[in-house]
């Protein structure tokens, strides 16, 4: 268990049965994030290899029919359709199903060049493509009626996967979901590239580096960079913040721990739980392999102490085999927030009285002036979703 943490939920043994959807606290759903750990011990070793341990998880899939792979052309998503593909040919099993979410009215999301380097590198010729326009709205088709069901969920945001739910019934539905947290930047990086570099670095990375090697105490108070969220009051804004100082200050020097660290935060397993309950209602099996215990073991282990000085060079290591370094070492990202908050969020805030959230933890006037802005962000969704259930008279609102 961390220290300074409140306590999470144990881990379930797999023969409890269902789990139910993560209930959020008042703090949660104001704040739009969950924190803390849960108490999971890195298990013991030896590890294989993490592309064995990736190949483990993905041959399971693909004796399942259909498995369904969803693809945007960003890294993590083509790195696990590649390996993928790789078993399945090495293997003899089917194909996995790549599937594209396209967004025809958000140029920022617009993935197509990638996308096209990726399936000619493979020789993959079909896919399914879905347009999206209003469908992923926190408000809209898809996700009404499971708010109605479920009440205010964690992740908020899990219309697209059950949209491809549609596609994977009976079957298997993967996404490359936590990549960018296991491949990303740790705590250590900026000393592993001064280390690396020999001294030579970027200069800029010096101040980094003493950040990074400051006892827990100093790192706690590193606020500068915490988002505030603008709707919440002052004094509950502060206190999120050292929330968010306080999870920060807990991650390992050791970059293989923080890895582990990043797959057992509360936040990351409560919703990943969320979406295999939403599977199993459709007779899916939701599965986010980088998250997958045995993989991200065996990428700590090879991780070691000094880890990668990046998300590219950790990616080139795992999967230069099975993809063009230009798709590893692409530096820009898609934007997905103007096909997620949509007409329909904005009609509902128009109208809105303010009434449905804890006025002593948000400021309703700035939560409605946020939701009109042209990008509203992500954290403010679950408190539009629980104003609406509040304003929904059909709603029946689970306790």
């Amino acid at each position: 268990m961390f220290p300074g943490r409140r306590r999470a939920p144990p881990a379930r043994a797999e023969t409890e049965g269902p789990v139910p959807v993560y209930r959020m606290d008042p703090l949660e759903i104001a704040g739009g994030w969950v924190f803390g750990y849960d108490p999971l011990p890195l298990p013991p070793g030896p590890h294989p290899h993490p592309r064995e341990a990736l190949d483990r998880v993905l041959r399971r899939c693909l004796l399942r029919t259909p498995c369904v792979i969803a693809f945007s052309g960003g890294r993590d998503s083509s790195a696990l359709l590649a390996a993928a593909v790789t078993v399945a040919r090495r293997e003899g099993l089917p194909l996995p199903v790549a599937i594209t979410m396209s967004y025809p009215d958000v140029a920022d999301a617009d993935e197509t060049e990638w996308q096209r380097q990726v399936l000619d590198h493979l020789g993959v010729v079909d896919r399914v493509v879905i347009s999206v326009r209003d469908e992923h709205d926190p408000l809209g088709p898809i996700a009404a009626p499971l708010l109605r069901s479920h009440g205010v969920m964690w992740p908020p945001n899990f219309a697209p996967i059950r949209h491809l739910m549609d596609s994977a019934r009976g079957g298997a539905l993967l996404t490359g979901e936590g990549g960018d947290e296991i491949f990303g930047i740790k705590r250590i990086t900026p000393l592993t590239k001064l280390v690396r570099s020999r001294g030579r670095g970027d200069r800029r990375l010096y101040p980094m580096a003493v950040r990074a090697l400051a006892p827990r105490r100093v790192r706690r108070r590193e606020v500068g960079g915490v988002y505030r969220p603008p709707w919440l009051r002052e004094a509950v804004q502060e206190q999120l913040v050292r929330m968010h100082a306080e999870d920060l200050a807990e991650t390992a020097l050791h970059s293989g721990h923080h890895a582990w660290q990043l797959a057992v935060r509360t936040g990351t397993r409560r919703g990943y739980e969320t979406l295999q309950v939403l599977g199993a209602e459709v007779d899916v099996e939701h599965v986010q392999p980088f998250h997958d215990p045995g993989f991200v073991a065996a990428y700590a282990a090879v991780s070691g102490f000094w880890g990668w000085p990046g998300r590219t060079s950790a990616m080139r290591h795992l999967f230069d085999d099975v993809l063009p370094r230009a798709v590893l070492e692409r530096q820009t990202k898609a934007l997905f927030n103007n096909a997620v908050f949509t007409e329909r969020t904005r009609g509902f805030a128009r109208e809105w009285d303010g009434s449905g959230v804890d006025a002593d933890l948000v400021d309703p006037d700035a939560l409605r002036e946020h939701w009109l802005s042209p990008v509203p962000h992500g954290p403010s969704m679950l408190l539009l979703q629980q104003a609406w259930l509040a304003a929904d008279a059909g709603a029946s609102i689970p306790g």
